[in-house]
């Protein structure tokens, strides 16, 4: 009996080269696969994390996943305090539960969210957020310098991400109506892997349209398309 084959996750230089080795990895082509991009730090000088799952391998959703241990948890918060002060910022950092629409599961790393808040804050978050993805990248590459195993930080700042995910979610359903009732695929205006990935989850259980990302770096965007 053949061996079913499962999700991979692949790092790489740019989003394009690890799709490309997760396919080689899968012995499969493009169409026969979802991809998933987990992270996109290449604007920052970063690299791309992908999930590349092959269609119709009946992988069940990813559930819930604990939080890091409290020592981790900790040092997290530590190395934010510190960037801050170094910056003349005076907040709170607090540590939550994902407060995302985004489930986290077993084949994510562990995850530690971090909301800051305090006078002056909004000033870390930039235009359309470009401050907090640099803060946000700076933070993971120091955090995990300090810590044995790869641990993933996500950062929030008065809100601001779950006040534009909310917004992400009103303009997926609003578009998702308007294909479906034209059978004309709309595309949005580019996006960063995040928000990307919001609206692909807002819409993937919607059986009026389905979404595909296109697009190099900057200008990689979501078109959503009629279900035919």
């Amino acid at each position: 009996m053949m061996t079913e084959k499962r999700a991979v996750e692949i790092q790489a230089r740019s989003v394009d080269e690890a799709v490309r080795l997760a396919l080689e990895q899968l012995g499969l082509p493009r169409e026969r696969v979802h991809v998933e991009v987990l992270v996109d730090n290449v604007p920052y000088g970063g690299e791309a994390l992908v999930r590349v799952t092959p269609l119709g391998s009946g992988e069940v959703p990813r559930g819930p996943v604990r939080r890091p241990d409290p020592q981790t948890e900790a040092i997290v918060k530590q190395v934010v305090r510190e960037l801050l002060q170094a910056m003349g910022f005076s907040c709170t950092v607090l540590a939550v539960d994902n407060p995302s629409i985004i489930e986290l599961g077993p084949d994510d790393p562990p995850t530690v969210f971090i909301d800051i808040h305090g006078p002056h804050a909004g000033m870390l978050i930039g235009k359309r957020g470009e401050h907090l993805a640099q803060f946000q990248y700076l933070v993971n590459v120091l955090v995990n310098r300090r810590l044995p195993s790869w641990t993933r930080v996500i950062i929030d700042v008065e809100g601001y991400r779950s006040r534009r995910e909310e917004s992400l979610i009103a303009l997926a359903h609003r578009v998702a109506r308007q294909v479906a009732r034209t059978r004309q695929p709309v595309t949005l205006e580019p996006m960063p892997a995040n928000e990307r990935r919001v609206i692909h989850v807002a819409l993937r259980d919607n059986p009026d349209v389905e979404t595909r990302s296109s697009g190099e770096g900057e200008e990689r965007r979501v078109t959503v398309y009629p279900r035919r």
